[in-house]
C-alpha cells in the first residue's frame, strides 16, 4: 500500500507523524529564507532605521556621527501613504434588486465603521512600516470570539516577516499565497510561554515542553524525520536541528529560552474526502463522498517539535452557516493572510526595501559628516607651543587670570599657537551631493525641495508636487491598496459568518450627520465585491480642493451641497436648508417668531412661490382665494358661539375649558365602567348556589365559640366536663357541618386533645387540665402577622352581627405609627385597597376578588390617561 505522504503534504488527521511533518515543512521554509539572506538583510535594515549605523562606539578622538535620512524617508513614506482613511466601495456582482442594493450599502457602512471603530488605520501604519523596513507587509485577519465581551470581533494582526513563510518556497509574488495552483500551505510560527499553552490545553500539558527541554530530549534519542524537498527527494534531518534552526533564524542565536516553545500554525490545502456511503443512481450503486474540510482548508497547530495541539476544519467558516451560504463568503477557500511588497523583486516573493538602494549613500554621508566633525574639532583645539626651557610649566597655561614668568624675553617670543591648515570645502560639498542623490533616489522630499524662502506656493503647484510624489510611489500605492482591499474583504467574510446577532454601526448620512442602524451578518450574504479607491489614503491638498470647488461652483458645474461637502463644512445640512429657503424663507422665520398665525404665513408663502400667470388664472377661476376672502375665512374660524371674535386669551381659556370637559368625560366613562362591573358582580353573586365560608371566617367563628366557652368555664369553674362537651357538640352540629364532622368545604372540626397528641397551628382543640378548655395555637402565617396582632391586643370583630362572620383588622396605630398586618399576598388584602379606592366594601356589593382587582386597575388607568 503506498505511503499517503506521497499524496498529501501532511499525513491525515490523527496520524502520529502530523506534528513532525509540520515542523519538517517549516524547516524547509526557514532554510530557503536563510539561503536568500533574508535574516541578515532584515536585521541590517532594522539597525539602519534605528540609527545603529556604526559597528563601534564614538570616542573623543574618533567621532562617529549619523544623519539618519533612512529613518526620515521611512517615516515620511509611511505617513504619506496613510494620511487619510481609505475610501471603500461595494460593487454589485450581476443583477441585484433594490433590497440587495441597500445591503451593499450596509456592507460598505459596516466596513467603514469597523475601520474607524477598531482603529484599523493604526494597524495599517504598522503594516506599511514593516513593508518599508523589510520589503514585505503581512497581515492576518481572524475572528476572535473573546473580544467585545464575548460577542467576538474581527481582529487584524500584523505578522512579523521573521515568523511567516509559504510552501512551496519558490513563489515569486506574495499574492499567490491564496492561489491554489501555486501555494499549498502557509505557516505562522511564534514563541509562546509553556505555562500558557499548558493552561490552554490541559490534556496535553505533560507533552508540552520548552524548546530547550525538547532539544535535549530529541538529541538524546537521535530522532530523525523525513524532509521532502522541492525536487521530490527525501532526506532525513534531526528534529532538534529544526528547533535550533528556528531559534537561530528568528533570534540570531541558538540560546533557546527555558520557558518558551515555538508554536507552528499551519494553514493547509487538503482535498481529503469523507465517505458518505453508497447510493443508487440510474440503477447503479455508486460511492458518495464529500470534502472533509470546508473549502479544502485544514488548520493545524503544533508545538514542541512534534506535539499537535489542534487539527481541525477551516476556522474561517461558521459551522452554523448553511454550506450554500458559506460558499458565497470570501474566505471559503482562502487562507486568512495577505502579503504585499514595498518594491517587487521578480526573483522571489519577499520583495525589497528602499533601504538596500540608499544604504551605501547613507554610509558615505555618515563618514563625511564624521570627518567634518573631526576637522571642526581639530580647528578649535589648536596646539600651544611652549619651549621646554621657557621656565613656564604647562599647568600654569590655563584660561584663568594668572601671571606667568618666562626665563627671558626670547623664550616668551617662542610661546605661540600653532595655526592648523584651513579646512577644505570639499567635505561640505560632498555631503550636499550625497544628500541630493539620496533624495533623488527615494523621491521623498519633493515638497521640501520646492520651498522658495517665504514665498507662498500656489495651490496648483502644491497639487503638482503631490501628484509627482504619488507618481514616484505608484507601485507602493497599488500594493498597499491591495492590502487594504484584501483586509476589508476578509473582514466582511467574517461578518457574514459570525455576526449572527444584530450589531450597531454608525455612519455619515447624505447630509453629513452621524446616523446608526443595526446590521446582521447572516442577512448580508449577497453577490458583492469590496473595492478601495486607489490612492484614497494619500495626502490631499485642502487648499487645492477648496479652490477647485469654489471655481466649479462659480461656473455652475456643482451645486451648493456639493460645494459644502468638498470643503467639509460643519453643519452643512442646516446651511443648505437656509440657503434653499432664500431671503423669503428668512423673512417667514422672523414673522413666525413675532407671532404671525401659521395660516397667514402659509397663505403668503403660497402666493410668493406661485407662478404669476398660474396665480392670475387661479384667481379668475376662483380656485385661489383673494386676500379679502382669506381674511374673512380666517375671521370666521376665530368666531365664538356667540358670534364674537375670540381673542388669544379667550381662545386659550376656551381650550382649557374644553380640556376640563374632556377630563370630566373620562371620569364619567370610568364611573360607568365601574358601575357595569358592579352590576355584573351582583348578577354573578345571585347565581351562586349556597354560601361559601372562607378559612379566615371559619377560624373567627370558632374563636368566638371558644371565647364563649372560656367565659362559661370561668363562671362555672367546678361544673362537669360535660359542659365543654355540650358546647363542642353544639358547635359541631351547627349548620354547615355533616355527619362525618366535616364542613361542607372539607374543613375539619374541633378535635379533643385532653389526653395529649399533635396539634396544628390555627386549628382549635379541647384540652382539660382543670376541666374542658378550648385553645387555638399561635399561627405563623406568611399572609397575616397574627403574633403582631395579638401583641397589639387586637381581637377579630364581627363584620355583620347577623351572619356571625369575623374579621381581623388590616392594621392599627401604635405609638403614632401605622402598623399593617396583612401582606400584599393576603387573600383579603385587595378588599382594603378597594375600600381606600372607592370608599365602600366590595362584599357589600357582592364583588369578588377578580372583579375588584379589575375595577381598581381600570380606575387607576383612567387617572393616568387624564
Amino acid at each position: 500500500m503506498p505511503d499517503k505522504r506521497e499524496t498529501y503534504l501532511i499525513p491525515p488527521e490523527g496520524h502520529k507523524d502530523v506534528g513532525k511533518t509540520v515542523f519538517s515543512v517549516l524547516s524547509t521554509i526557514i532554510e530557503d529564507k536563510q539561503a536568500l539572506g533574508l535574516h541578515k538583510k532584515w536585521n541590517r535594515n532594522y539597525k539602519l532605521r534605528q540609527g545603529k549605523h556604526w559597528n563601534t562606539e564614538s570616542t573623543a578622538s574618533l567621532p562617529l556621527a549619523t544623519a539618519n535620512l533612512i529613518f526620515t524617508h521611512i517615516e515620511r513614506t509611511k505617513n504619506e501613504l496613510t494620511d487619510n482613511n481609505p475610501t471603500f466601495n461595494v460593487a454589485n456582482i450581476g443583477q441585484v434588486d433594490e433590497t440587495q442594493k441597500e445591503v451593499c450599502m450596509d456592507l460598505q457602512r459596516a466596513t467603514e465603521h469597523w475601520w474607524i471603530d477598531q482603529e484599523q488605520q493604526d494597524t495599517l501604519e504598522s503594516s506599511v512600516l514593516n513593508g518599508e523596513e523589510y520589503g514585505i507587509a503581512i497581515e492576518k485577519v481572524v475572528f476572535n470570539a473573546n473580544l467585545e465581551y464575548g460577542l467576538g470581533e474581527v481582529e487584524t494582526e500584523v505578522v512579523d516577516p521573521f515568523h511567516f513563510g509559504w510552501y512551496p518556497t519558490k513563489l515569486k509574488d506574495p499574492k499567490d499565497i491564496n492561489n491554489p495552483s501555486r501555494c499549498e500551505a502557509v505557516v505562522h510560527f511564534y514563541p509562546v510561554s509553556v505555562r500558557i499553552l499548558q493552561r490552554r490545553y490541559p490534556d496535553l500539558a505533560d507533552k508540552i515542553k520548552s524548546d530547550a527541554d525538547c532539544v535535549a530530549e530529541l538529541d538524546d534519542q537521535r530522532r530523525e524525520i523525513s524532509n521532502t524537498t522541492t525536487k521530490g527527494k527525501s532526506s532525513n534531518i534531526s528534529l532538534s536541528g529544526v528547533v535550533k534552526n528556528i531559534w537561530n533564524f528568528v533570534t540570531g542565536t541558538e540560546d533557546i529560552q527555558e520557558e518558551e516553545t515555538f508554536v507552528c500554525e499551519m494553514w493547509l490545502r487538503d482535498e481529503a474526502q469523507e465517505d458518505l456511503g453508497e447510493k443508487e443512481e440510474n440503477g447503479r450503486r455508486i460511492q458518495e463522498s464529500k470534502s472533509k474540510y470546508t473549502g479544502g482548508i485544514r488548520y493545524i497547530l503544533a508545538c514542541s517539535g512534534n506535539v499537535v495541539l489542534e487539527d481541525k476544519d477551516n476556522p474561517n467558516i461558521s459551522p452554523n452557516l448553511p454550506p450554500e451560504e458559506a460558499l458565497k463568503t470570501y474566505l471559503y477557500d482562502k487562507f486568512p493572510f495577505v502579503a504585499v511588497n514595498s518594491v517587487k523583486d521578480t526573483s522571489n516573493g519577499w520583495g525589497m526595501s528602499d533601504i538596500s538602494q540608499v544604504e551605501g549613500l547613507q554610509r558615505e554621508l555618515n563618514k563625511s559628516l564624521s570627518q567634518h566633525i573631526l576637522e571642526k574639532d581639530r580647528m578649535i583645539r589648536a596646539k600651544l607651543l611652549n619651549p621646554s626651557n621657557s621656565g613656564v610649566d604647562n599647568e600654569e597655561l590655563t584660561n584663568y587670570v594668572n601671571v606667568i614668568n618666562p626665563v627671558s624675553g626670547i623664550a616668551a617670543q617662542e610661546m605661540r599657537w600653532l595655526v592648523p591648515p584651513a579646512p577644505t570645502g570639499d567635505v561640505e560639498k560632498s555631503m550636499e551631493i550625497m544628500k541630493q542623490l539620496l533624495l533623488m533616489i527615494v523621491g521623498t522630499f519633493d515638497l521640501d525641495m520646492a520651498q522658495t524662502g517665504n514665498q507662498v506656493i500656489a495651490y496648483k503647484a502644491i497639487a503638482a508636487l503631490l501628484e509627482r510624489a504619488a507618481t514616484m510611489k505608484r507601485g507602493k500605492i497599488r500594493n498597499y491598496g491591495r492590502l487594504i482591499r484584501e483586509r476589508g474583504r476578509m473582514y466582511l467574510s467574517h461578518v457574514m459568518n459570525f455576526y449572527s446577532e444584530d450589531r450597531w454601526i454608525t455612519y455619515n448620512d447624505d447630509n453629513g450627520a452621524r446616523a446608526a442602524k443595526p446590521t446582521n451578518g447572516h442577512k448580508m450574504i449577497i453577490p458583492a465585491k469590496l473595492t478601495v479607491v486607489n490612492g484614497s489614503t494619500l495626502p490631499i491638498s485642502r487648499v487645492q480642493q477648496r479652490e477647485e470647488a469654489l471655481a466649479l461652483y462659480e461656473k455652475g458645474a456643482i451645486d451648493q451641497q456639493e460645494l459644502l461637502e468638498k470643503i467639509d463644512w460643519s453643519n452643512r445640512a442646516e446651511v443648505i436648508k437656509r440657503m434653499q429657503a432664500g431671503p423669503l424663507g428668512q423673512v417667514f422665520d422672523k414673522l413666525s417668531q413675532v407671532g404671525m398665525p401659521p395660516e397667514v404665513l402659509e397663505y403668503i408663502k403660497g402666493v410668493a412661490e406661485a407662478d404669476p400667470k398660474k396665480l392670475q388664472q387661479s384667481l379668475q377661476k376662483g380656485e385661489y382665494p383673494t386676500f379679502e376672502q382669506f381674511s374673512q375665512q380666517l375671521l370666521q374660524g376665530m368666531m365664538g358661539p356667540d358670534g364674537q371674535p375670540i381673542m388669544p386669551q379667550q381662545q386659550e381659556n376656551q381650550e382649557m375649558q374644553e380640556l376640563a370637559a374632556r377630563v370630566k368625560k373620562l371620569e364619567a366613562e370610568a364611573a360607568l365602567i365601574a358601575a357595569k362591573i358592579q352590576t355584573e358582580a351582583v348578577n354573578q353573586q345571585v347565581a351562586l348556589n349556597g354560601v361559601r365560608f372562607d378559612e379566615e371566617s371559619l377560624s373567627i367563628q370558632r374563636a368566638k365559640a371558644v371565647s364563649e366557652m372560656e367565659n362559661n368555664i370561668k363562671s362555672h369553674a367546678r361544673e362537669d366536663f360535660k359542659v365543654g362537651a355540650e358546647i363542642v357538640s353544639n358547635l359541631n352540629n351547627r349548620p354547615g357541618f355533616n355527619d362525618n364532622e366535616l364542613k361542607s368545604d372539607n374543613k375539619k372540626t374541633i378535635q379533643g386533645r385532653a389526653g395529649g397528641g399533635p396539634v396544628t397551628a390555627g386549628n382549635p382543640y379541647i384540652v382539660g387540665e382543670k376541666g374542658p378548655e378550648v385553645i387555638v395555637p399561635h399561627l405563623n402565617s406568611p399572609d397575616y402577622d397574627y403574633r403582631g396582632a395579638w401583641k397589639a391586643n387586637l381581637l377579630p370583630t364581627e363584620r355583620n352581627p347577623h351572619d356571625n362572620r369575623y374579621h381581623w383588622t388590616s392594621g392599627t396605630n401604635i405609638n403614632g405609627k401605622n402598623v399593617y398586618f396583612k401582606s400584599p399576598d393576603h387573600p383579603t388584602k385587595w378588599m382594603q385597597d378597594f375600600l381606600e379606592t372607592f370608599g365602600y366594601n366590595a362584599e357589600d356589593k357582592g364583588i369578588n376578588k377578580e372583579q375588584g382587582l379589575k375595577m381598581i386597575d381600570l380606575y387607576r388607568k383612567s387617572l393616568k390617561e387624564q
